[in-house]
């Protein structure tokens, strides 16, 4: 599989270690979205307005690049019917470690950089160590170190010595390798549109579309894609070819408070898994690409991130 041009993808660990005892919900991930986006506004902001509506150096600003990314139709025709674009990251909370941390703990927050956003690592520091000595979202914390994720997880970042040691990793996507079972386990909640309304149990098909059609979105907004959509039409018909064994599915409930929409906001979706069979080989190479950049929306937020296993 080739896509139609270049895709930069960098995949981290943030390591955190927390100053005071650490509360969080039981999904975080609009805890730290939240906290990330105040502070890297109050950084990146250079004209003190309220909010970015209008502001002339928005399409310039680190914070309207990666937090409100503008969406340009002259860019993307694909962009025309968005507001925003897909932002050039995704920051995932931590999942296994409970909802109080002590003093002293630490834990992973992985993110993924995309793009043009490789080059905001400096401004998701800063903001991040920001939040954390704050306090203000459940409690004192800060950056200790940054690995490359997977892999040997070389140090990319020192906390103590605020130093960048070695320059930001690529991923590299995969080759075609014969597959023909594979498994999907969601471990944070899809949310996912199918035939307008959030899917209660989504098809394969559905997954791999949805997939497809962000990486070209990203691929538009920040790497400078074409429109031209024939790439995807081999990935879409070999997904309609694959049959489902096997899925499990429960609904996972939480909401956020959206400051700009001045409302809570329902985030509820999906935890569960899916095992298919068939011709998976030309699927795999994006399906691994997938589980960076996540599914479905609430990317951002760590939304829709799956782990993949090849069973045959």
């Amino acid at each position: 599989m080739s896509l139609p041009g270049e895709f930069r993808v960098t995949a981290l660990e943030f390591r955190l270690r927390t100053e005071d005892p650490l509360e969080m919900p039981e999904y975080a991930g609009a805890l730290f979205r939240g906290g990330f986006g105040k502070y890297l506004r109050e950084l990146a902001c250079r004209t003190g307005a309220p909010d970015c509506e209008g502001c002339p150096h928005l399409a310039r600003c680190a914070y309207g690049i990666v937090f409100e990314t503008p969406a340009d139709p002259a860019q993307s025709v694909m962009l025309k019917a968005y507001p925003f674009a897909p932002h050039p990251f995704v920051l995932t909370p931590p999942l296994d470690e409970g909802s109080r941390l002590p003093a002293g703990a630490e834990f992973s927050l992985p993110l993924t950089l995309i793009g043009r956003g490789r080059g905001y690592l400096a401004h998701f520091i800063e903001g991040l160590d920001a939040m954390g000595r704050s306090g203000r979202f459940g409690g004192r914390f800060r950056v200790v170190e940054i690995l490359e994720a997977g892999g040997e997880k070389a140090k990319i970042y020192d906390g103590f010595t605020r130093r960048l040691l070695r320059p930001l990793p690529l991923w590299s996507m995969p080759g075609q390798t014969p597959a023909r079972s594979i498994r999907m386990e969601f471990v944070t909640p899809l949310r996912l549109r199918e035939k307008g309304a959030y899917t209660k149990g989504p098809a394969f098909a559905t997954l791999v579309q949805a997939l497809v059609r962000r990486i070209h979105m990203l691929g538009c907004a920040h790497e400078g894609w074409p429109d031209e959509l024939e790439w995807r039409r081999p990935l879409l018909e070999a997904a309609d070819r694959v049959e489902t064994v096997g899925a499990e599915w429960r609904e996972f409930r939480w909401s956020r408070r959206s400051g700009r929409q001045g409302r809570v906001i329902p985030m509820d979706g999906l935890r569960g898994w899916m095992e298919v069979r068939g011709d998976l080989g030309p699927l795999l190479p994006v399906l691994e690409l997938g589980r960076h950049l996540h599914i479905g929306s609430g990317t951002v937020m760590g939304m829709g991130r799956y782990r993949l296993e090849v069973l045959g």
